[in-house]
């Protein structure tokens, strides 16, 4: 009977002591990781905040608007994407340090790596915003005549070929690799400028063959006084 309730005592003291023993190793590197991670938010939060305010002490999203270019960014300020991209990247900053206090090797390798990785999606999200601005703007200010019937469409492809090089860059940056897509893009892209060249050339033809026409009267009359 003795025996038993030795068992049994054991039986019931032991997991509370392994718990215990778990709870004085893990506990402190917890709690600390917890101060960590809300000291990384609340940083992030305060330069996220002073960033917006700059930005729109700036008139950015002014110039945004002005420049008809809200609708490329689906009408998102772009002062408060910047604000909250950089509140969000400082915050993930902090997680790597905090992992590394949890003395979980497993679970702090996996937040380690999401916390390298982060940051090359916040670069690729600026790469791709900034990236489609500059492809509208290009756009724009193509110096091709007004009167031209494929000035738009020279416009458009350029456009579109911008915007595919900076998703491309944007891609590589968290680390897609799109090598057949790429392939087959430079393959579209150049049937389409082939296509392009051959339909301003079918358009100037007319012309050249009009201003030749007009060469060679001008010139004929003057071979026929010669003789």
């Amino acid at each position: 009977m003795s025996n038993t309730l030795v068992e049994v005592g054991n039986a019931t003291i032991n997991p509370l002591t392994h718990i215990w023993h778990n709870l004085v190793i893990y506990l402190p590197g917890l709690i600390g990781a917890i101060i960590v991670v809300v000291i990384g938010f609340l940083i992030g939060l305060l330069f996220g905040h002073i960033i917006k305010n700059l930005l729109v002490r700036w008139k950015l999203d002014n110039w945004v608007k002005k420049n008809d270019f809200s609708h490329i960014l689906l009408n998102i300020k772009l002062s408060n994407l910047i604000g909250q991209l950089i509140k969000w990247g400082i915050f993930i900053a902090f997680l790597a340090p905090a992992a590394a206090l949890i003395r979980l090797p497993e679970l702090s390798s996996l937040i380690t790596k999401f916390a390298l990785w982060v940051p090359s999606v916040i670069f690729a999200i600026i790469i791709t915003v900034f990236g489609l601005i500059l492809a509208k703007m290009v756009s724009r200010n193509i110096h091709v005549s007004k009167d031209h019937k494929v000035s738009k469409v020279v416009s458009d492809i350029i456009q579109v070929t911008i915007i595919v090089l900076i998703l491309d860059v944007a891609l590589k940056q968290i680390g897609v690799q799109i090598g057949f897509i790429e392939t087959i893009i430079l393959i579209i892209v150049g049937g389409i400028v082939l296509a392009l060249a051959i339909a301003i050339g079918i358009g100037f033809s007319g012309s050249v063959r009009e201003y030749s026409k007009q060469i060679l009267e001008l010139v004929a009359p003057k071979k026929v006084k010669k003789k």
